[in-house]
């Protein structure tokens, strides 16, 4: 049979040094003591130099999964699902699945205890089409700004930030920026893409170290023949790499290049973890894992 015991969960995000994004794993982490209640959850990054820099510059512990799940063995836990936060199966998370792995197999141990009787892995937010389809579907809400309430505005942002007008898709495209991998995982941001372009007019998704990049999307905004653009990142978390790389005033961003190429842009910081229905995807993720355990 069965046992009732709920799994412990394990949320895996690479990690950021930004206090926005810091408040966005705890929510996330809040969501799930709240959908899948009884469960100890635990946060743990999976970037070491993030884990080492967040302790240096802010006194802020975080584990890594091994510290994570070594906790929470030791606490008695015997079954356990390591969520992946990431946006597609990447280097980190076949990092993570073999972590997995090597526990279920009893390749690592729990200093004097045997480690997890079941332990499975939930897959990231983008691990095949039917995922692609779903964030499509819900991301509207993104661009158009009705995803958040008053909670997801930081204090002293501007009320301009808690609703946008909705756009019009003849006048305006909206750019989704990703960070993209030398993964072949990378793939998915295409297929993400050409659903993006099936689904909505004038709505581009291109990364910041994969393909398609910003000269394919300077290309694709030209030829849309709009002169605004609405450009959000399409990564978890609204820290460095939002910032920076996508909306810094300095002549390298994405901001600056687009507007070097005569467009209008408007960019708005905010990460795909702190929308609800993103959020939902990966509980089901999570849910399906903690399904394929039971059933093993």
């Amino acid at each position: 049979m069965p046992s009732l015991e709920k799994p412990a969960i394990v949320l895996a995000p690479y990690g950021s040094l930004s206090s926005r994004a810091l408040a966005t794993y705890e929510r996330i982490r809040a969501a799930y003591e709240r959908e899948i209640p009884g469960a100890l959850v635990r946060l743990a990054f999976t970037s070491q130099l993030m884990i080492k820099r967040l302790q240096e510059k802010e006194g802020i512990t975080i584990a890594g999964p091994l510290e994570a799940l070594s906790e929470l063995s030791s606490a008695g836990c015997s079954r356990a699902v390591v969520q992946s936060l990431q946006i597609v199966p990447g280097e980190e998370f076949h990092q993570l699945a073999a972590l997995v792995h090597e526990h279920r197999h009893g390749l690592i141990s729990h200093g004097t205890k045997p480690g997890f009787e079941r332990l499975e892995i939930g897959l990231p937010l983008l691990s095949c089409l039917e995922d692609c389809q779903k964030v499509s579907g819900v991301l509207p809400a993104l661009w158009n700004g009705s995803a958040w309430g008053a909670d997801s505005v930081e204090e002293g942002e501007p009320q301009s930030l808690r609703s946008l007008p909705d756009r019009d898709p003849e006048k305006e495209a909206v750019l989704l920026v990703g960070h993209g991998t030398g993964h072949p995982a990378d793939s998915l941001y295409s297929q993400m893409a050409r659903v993006l372009e099936k689904d909505h007019r004038n709505v581009f998704l291109g990364t910041l170290e994969g393909f398609p990049g910003l000269s394919e999307m300077v290309a694709e905004l030209k030829g849309s023949r709009v002169k605004k653009a609405r450009m959000l990142p399409f990564l978890l978390v609204a820290g460095g790499h939002a910032e920076n790389d996508i909306a810094d005033a300095g002549p390298k961003s994405w901001k600056s290049a687009l507007e070097r190429e005569g467009f209008e842009v408007a960019v708005r910081l905010c990460g795909l973890g702190e929308m609800e229905s993103i959020v939902s995807i990966f509980l089901e993720h999570t849910r399906s894992a903690m399904l394929h355990m039971e059933n093993r």
